[in-house]
């Protein structure tokens, strides 16, 4: 079955979040099953305190193949697959970015990269504005400070123009 991340799911440390509500959803609903194959009363329980990401993915989830034990258990082997695999952009920016911008900067990636790529904010005020992009090994500098170092021979010219 495909896992398709909610789109509030950025980095990797929010799929570790996820991938433990995943886990006390099912413990809850093995609990529940258990009781219910044994037909003992128990009370109405709305199940454990998930958070929406949660409740989307499992509902997602659950589309493809009826809710069980094992389609969980699937659920969370492949969460723990993908957090061992997924890949992985480290964004810097010069300042720290707002939600708005994380989220067209995420959905620009798993639109254009992969599905389901996951991605790291960071800032640095050294880079003086622009951006830093780490994808592995492989770094793409857009900052302002390499754009200004680049040209640092050309500053007397301009200077003497003034």
């Amino acid at each position: 079955m495909k896992l398709q991340l909610p789109n509030s799911v950025i980095t990797q440390q929010d799929v570790q979040t996820l991938l433990l509500g995943v886990k006390d959803y099912a413990r809850w609903f093995s609990h529940v099953d258990i009781k219910k194959r044994l037909k003992v009363k128990h009370r109405s329980d709305s199940g454990p305190d998930v958070t929406p990401e949660v409740m989307e993915l499992i509902h997602d989830w659950a589309a493809q193949k009826p809710l069980s034990r094992q389609t969980l258990d699937e659920l969370i082997d492949a969460l723990q697959s993908f957090n061992n695999n997924a890949s992985q952009l480290a964004i810097t920016l010069a300042g720290p970015p707002p939600a708005s911008l994380k989220r067209t900067l995420v959905e620009w990636c798993r639109k254009n990269i992969a599905p389901n790529t996951l991605v790291n904010f960071q800032f640095n005020s050294s880079l003086l504005g622009g951006i830093v992009i780490r994808n592995g090994s492989h770094v793409y500098d857009w900052s302002f400070r390499r754009q200004i170092l680049e040209s640092r021979n050309k500053f007397p010219e301009v200077l003497r123009r003034v």
